[in-house]
C-alpha cells in the first residue's frame, strides 16, 4: 500500500509542476477552446448532405462492407473507405455517430499532434503553442473536418513521422516504445498509412527524404554511402519501370499535367488561408507569415557557417527546423507548379500537406514581429501584448470566415440526398439507377448506378445513350441542374422527348413554395 501511494504522490507532484508552467497551461486553454468550437460546428454540421468526394469515400465503405456496388475512382487509395467500411460491418451506421468518431476525434488528435511535434522543432514553446491555436481554427481545415474527406488521418500520420523524425531519429530520444535504432522503420511505416489515406500526401516524403540526407551527407559522400547510394538508384529505376506504366490504376497519374502551363496561381495560397474578412481587419497571420519567411532568409544566411557542419544531433535545433520545412514548402510548392499545374484553380485543402512549415514560419513570424517592436519600446510587455493581439485578431479573422462557409454550405445537395433515400425506400434491391450525382446516389440509395454513359466510354452521344437504356433498363432516371457539369445538355430535354418512357415520380424544389425544381426523379417504362 505505501509503495502504491507513495506512486500517487509522485503522480500528483509532477501534474502539479507541470501546471505551474504557463505554456502548460496555455496548451489546455487552446486545446478546451478548439473543443468547443469543434464540438459546436459538430452538432452543427452531423446530419449535412453529403459532396461529390466524400459520397465516393462512404459509397465505397458500402461495398466494401457488402451495401451496394459502387467502385472507388482510380484517383483515390482505399484506406479511408476500409476504415470506414467497419462501421457499416458492425452496424454503426448513424452518421453523427460516424462523423463524432472518424472526423471530431481526429481533427482533435492533430490539434495535440501540431502541439507535439512542433514543440520538437523549436525550442521557443510558443512556436508550438501559436501554431497549435492556428490549426485549432484554420478555416479550411475546420470546415473539411466536419467532412467525411482524408486529410485529417492523413496529417495525423504525417505528424507523427515527422515527429518521429526530430524526436527519435535526430535527437536520438526514445519516445513511446519507438527507440533511435528502428525510428527510420517507423518513419517509413507512417508515411506509408498516411499516403494510404490520402495519395497526395506523397508530397511530404521526399523533404523527410533530402532533410536526413543532409543530416548524414557525410556518409553519403563517402564509398560506402555512395554505394549503398548507388544501389538503392538503381533499384529505384528499376522499381519506376514497373510502377509507371501501372501509375493510373494506383491514382498517381491523375496527379500529373505536362499539358498545362506552369501554375504560378499557386502562389496566392497563403493569401488563401489567411485571407482578411474585411478591408478594414488586416489579415495579420498572412503578414506575420512573410515576416517569417524574411526572419528565416536572415537566420540562414547567418547561420551558413553551421550549414557547413549540420549532422544528426540535437545541436542547433531550431536551424535545421528551419531547413526542414523550407526544404517541405518549397518542394510541395514545387510539384503544384510544375507538375500538377492547376493554372485554372486549386482548392486550399490540397496544401495541407505543408502546413508544419506554413504554421511554424507564421508563428515565428509573429513572434520576432511583436519583439522587435517591443525593443523598440524597450517593453516586454508591449511585445507580449502585442503578440496577444496578433492572435486574438488573427483567430477571430478564421473563425469568422470557418463559421460564414460551414454555416453557408449546411443545405447544399439537400436535394440530392432526399432524393437518393426516396430511391433506397421505393426502388428494389436490383434496380437500376441513371444519374449525374453517381457517388451521392450511390451512397443514400445503396443501388446499382450508372451515369449518363451508362457505363460507357465518355460520350455525349444521345443515341449511344438511347441504345443502352434499351439494353440495361434502368428503373430511375435522375435529373437535376445542381450537378449541371456532368450531365450533357441533351439529358435536360431526353425525358420530354420521351415522355411515354421517363414519368417524373419525385420533384424537389430549391424554394419553400415549390417553384423552382433543381432536381426530377423519373420513373421508366418500357
Amino acid at each position: 500500500m505505501s509503495e502504491s501511494h507513495n506512486t500517487e504522490e509522485k503522480s500528483k507532484q509532477k501534474l502539479k509542476e507541470w501546471l505551474k508552467d504557463r505554456n502548460n497551461l496555455a496548451l489546455i486553454g487552446i486545446l478546451i477552446f478548439a473543443f468547443f468550437v469543434r464540438l459546436f460546428y459538430f452538432f452543427l454540421t452531423k446530419n449535412q448532405p453529403l459532396w461529390w468526394d466524400e459520397a465516393g469515400y462512404m459509397a465505397s465503405a458500402k461495398t466494401y462492407a457488402g451495401i451496394g456496388s459502387y467502385q472507388l475512382e482510380s484517383i483515390r487509395l482505399p484506406g479511408f473507405p476500409l476504415l470506414m467500411s467497419i462501421f457499416f460491418r458492425i452496424g454503426l451506421t448513424s452518421e453523427p455517430f460516424m462523423r463524432f468518431i472518424a472526423l471530431f476525434i481526429p481533427s482533435i488528435i492533430l490539434i495535440l499532434l501540431t502541439y507535439i511535434m512542433i514543440k520538437e522543432m523549436y525550442p521557443d514553446k510558443k512556436v508550438a503553442l501559436i501554431s497549435t491555436a492556428i490549426l485549432s481554427v484554420l478555416w479550411e481545415n475546420l470546415f473539411y473536418s466536419n467532412r467525411f474527406h482524408t486529410e485529417n488521418l492523413a496529417l495525423i500520420f504525417e505528424f507523427l513521422a515527422i515527429f518521429i523524425l526530430f524526436k527519435v531519429y535526430m535527437k536520438k530520444e526514445s519516445a513511446w516504445f519507438i527507440t533511435p535504432k528502428y525510428s527510420m522503420i517507423w518513419i517509413a511505416l507512417l508515411s506509408f498509412i498516411s499516403i494510404i489515406f490520402r495519395p497526395g500526401n506523397v508530397m511530404f516524403v521526399p523533404a523527410i527524404f533530402l532533410f536526413i540526407i543532409i543530416l548524414n551527407r557525410s556518409f553519403f559522400l563517402s564509398k560506402k554511402g555512395l554505394l549503398v547510394s548507388g544501389i538503392f538508384i538503381f533499384l529505384a529505376i528499376i522499381a519506376a519501370f514497373i510502377v509507371l506504366p501501372r501509375m493510373d490504376p494506383m491514382g498517381f497519374k491523375g496527379y500529373y499535367h505536362p499539358e498545362n502551363p506552369f501554375a504560378w496561381n499557386v502562389l496566392t495560397v497563403f493569401y488563401g488561408f489567411y485571407q482578411s474578412i474585411a478591408p478594414w481587419i488586416p489579415s495579420v497571420f498572412f503578414y506575420t507569415f512573410l515576416f517569417g519567411l524574411l526572419i528565416l532568409a536572415l537566420d540562414i544566411s547567418i547561420g551558413l557557417s553551421k550549414l557547413k557542419k549540420i549532422s544528426r544531433t540535437a545541436e542547433d535545433i531550431e536551424l535545421k527546423s528551419d531547413i526542414f520545412n523550407l526544404i517541405l514548402l518549397v518542394s510541395i510548392l514545387f510539384v503544384f507548379i510544375f507538375l500538377m499545374r492547376p493554372y485554372t484553380g486549386f482548392e486550399y485543402r490540397w496544401f495541407f500537406v505543408f502546413l508544419p512549415a506554413m504554421l511554424a514560419f507564421t508563428s515565428k513570424g509573429a513572434i520576432a514581429l511583436t519583439q522587435y517592436i517591443g525593443d523598440i519600446f524597450k517593453s516586454k510587455k508591449v511585445a507580449t501584448i502585442l503578440l496577444l493581439i496578433v492572435i486574438v485578431l488573427g483567430v477571430y479573422t478564421q473563425v469568422v470566415l470557418a463559421d460564414r462557409i460551414i454555416k453557408d454550405k449546411l443545405t447544399s445537395y439537400i436535394q440530392v440526398k432526399q432524393s437518393g433515400l426516396w430511391l433506397k425506400d421505393n426502388a428494389n434491391p436490383n434496380d437500376i439507377i441513371v444519374t449525374a450525382s453517381v457517388p451521392q446516389i450511390a451512397y443514400y440509395s445503396e443501388r446499382i448506378i450508372y451515369n449518363f454513359n451508362v457505363n460507357g466510354p465518355s460520350n455525349d452521344n444521345e443515341t449511344i445513350f438511347t441504345q443502352r437504356i434499351n439494353q440495361a433498363k434502368p428503373k430511375y432516371l435522375v435529373l437535376s441542374s445542381i450537378q449541371r457539369g456532368f450531365t450533357p445538355d441533351w439529358a435536360y430535354t431526353w425525358p420530354q422527348r420521351n415522355n411515354q418512357t421517363a414519368i417524373p415520380v419525385q420533384i424537389y424544389y430549391a424554394d419553400a413554395d415549390n417553384t423552382m425544381p433543381v432536381l426530377i426523379v423519373y420513373k421508366m417504362n418500357y
